[in-house]
């Protein structure tokens, strides 16, 4: 038998024993508690096997490559904490934040290769190199408390030993000792010899610090680690990713560039580029862009949450080509998910009009016939394609089941108006007025601009405009309506006057 199906077969046994407990006699529960300590017993066992096999396995190791002469060889990656991904966030960014739905960002924790046996062990290293092994294996085997143990042992008998308090420390944190897990991240971020150890520990400092919430500080943490050592790819990332946080685009997007010269297909590092450039882009519409080589070209090779970042930028820069191309492999990629064909037929439909958006419309609104926001992009289509019933049966649909859904009331007012109804476009306008967001404010005074200046009252038409600009919302039709209305006014109006809230 196999090994792998050894242990499938003890673990079939124990969820066995777990699904009869409830309905089981007293009698059986005993015979299922005995094999149920069998079982521990097994663990136990296989467990000790596993770490002399390790033990064995590094000696062997070792010896080939002294044989070798390769002293100064680094020894297996999988020899060295690798530590976890830390969570710097409690949820996705949002919409409303300007970078678009993703999945929560992490800090990347460290993951390099430390020094050889000479500076990884130190001199004193062979009395203790069985407690090493011995705390390493159960380090890699998750069984943190047990690595703890082993590995403040050895940090007692040997403290100098860098490679040995760099395990405890990362044991200390996922035994939820975090307090003296910083206290020795620190301790050997400011003393060890090894520039590398010094970096990874900084480096764990920072994730720490960021988990909290403290940014700036993380940031400090990252810039220390890579002043430690300049090549630590893992720190650059998590710089750029507090840049971001802290909304400091242009900072996130130079660190985040330089890590991608190294890394140009690690896909976190290119969604980090792409919302850095998002947000600049919401701060400074007209700011020129050069994505990294790896960006510059959609494929069906990237990620899909790269494809689904990239879309976002190129719509935000009006780029409706390219956002296109993003969600065509998407689509392809991601035949079910509704939002996909949502993507394509709204940029189709920019692009060349209905007639081809319209069926990829009806696609995403099959996969997800709940989505009330598809319903709106359909009815958004047909009204401007001069289809008001169709348009207007839709906006009511989604009225029907969502009352105050600000898309459909948009979509509702520009119908009234089409229609010649400027009273009922006006008072449902006005209703925005009363809503706590700024932005749905600035939408009814937009729309209300518009209105004013199908009446011809230009006056009236610019007020709207300028008090929806004060409201510090980006609507992009803003300064070319103010413009307008200063031209039919025989007014000259300044292009920073156009721009400025």
């Amino acid at each position: 038998m196999k090994i792998d199906e050894w242990f499938h077969g003890l673990g079939n046994t124990a969820e066995t024993i777990e699904e009869k407990w409830a309905h089981a006699t007293l009698q059986e529960r005993q015979q299922m508690a005995d094999q149920l300590f069998y079982l521990r017993q097994i663990s136990d066992h296989v467990v000790d096997l596993w770490l002399e096999f390790e033990e064995r396995l590094s000696r062997a190791i070792r010896s080939i490559k002294r044989l070798e002469g390769q002293h100064a060889e680094e020894l297996p990656e999988e020899s060295h904490p690798e530590g976890q991904a830390y969570s710097a966030h409690t949820g996705a960014l949002t919409a409303e934040a300007g970078l678009g739905e993703a999945k929560p960002e992490t800090l990347k924790a460290e993951t390099s290769k430390a020094e050889t046996t000479a500076e990884a062990f130190g001199s004193v290293a062979p009395p203790y190199e069985h407690l090493f092994r011995r705390g390493e294996g159960f380090y890699h085997l998750r069984m943190y408390p047990d690595a703890r143990a082993c590995f403040a042992e050895l940090v007692a008998a040997s403290p100098d030993w860098e490679m040995g308090r760099l395990y405890y420390a990362y044991s200390l944190l996922f035994t939820e000792e975090r307090e003296l897990a910083m206290r020795e991240f620190r301790l050997l971020g400011k003393s060890a010899a090894s520039a590398e150890v010094a970096a990874i520990s900084r480096n764990a400092l920072g994730c720490m610090l960021a988990e909290e919430g403290q940014w700036l500080e993380a940031a400090q943490a990252f810039k220390a680690a890579l002043e430690a050592n300049a090549g630590n790819g893992t720190a650059r990332y998590n710089l750029a990713l507090c840049y971001l946080k802290e909304g400091d685009a242009r900072e996130a997007l130079e660190e985040i560039e330089a890590y991608l010269r190294d890394c140009p297909h690690d896909w976190e590092a290119q969604m980090l580029w792409l919302r850095a450039a998002h947000l600049l882009l919401k701060t400074d519409a007209d700011q020129a862009l050069l994505p990294p080589d790896s960006l510059k070209v959609p494929s069906r090779e990237m990620d899909s949450s790269v494809l689904r970042e990239m879309a976002a930028l190129y719509e935000a820069a009006g780029s409706y080509h390219r956002a296109q191309l993003c969600y065509a492999f998407l689509a392809e990629a991601l035949p079910r998910e509704g939002w996909t064909w949502h993507g394509l037929a709204w940029n189709t439909w920019l692009i060349t009009g209905t007639r081809r958006a319209a069926t990829l419309m009806k696609k995403a609104i099959s996969l997800n016939p709940h989505n009330l926001d598809f319903v709106f992009s359909y009815g958004w289509m047909q009204l401007f394609d001069g289809k008001l019933d169709e348009a207007v049966n839709a906006f009511r649909r989604i009225l029907e089941k969502q009352a105050d859904h600000r898309l459909a009331q948009s979509g509702m007012i520009s119908a009234y108006e089409k229609q010649g109804e400027i009273h009922a476009a006006k008072q449902l306008a006005k209703s925005f007025l009363q809503d706590a967001r700024p932005y749905v404010r600035a939408l009814g005074l937009f729309h209300l601009g518009r209105l004013s200046m199908a009446e011809e009252n230009w006056l009236l038409a610019e007020q709207y405009f300028q008090r929806a600009a004060s409201l510090g919302e980006h609507l992009r039709e803003i300064p070319l309506y103010l413009q307008v209305c200063a031209s039919k006014m025989g007014k000259q109006v300044a292009h920073a006057a156009l721009v400025q809230p």
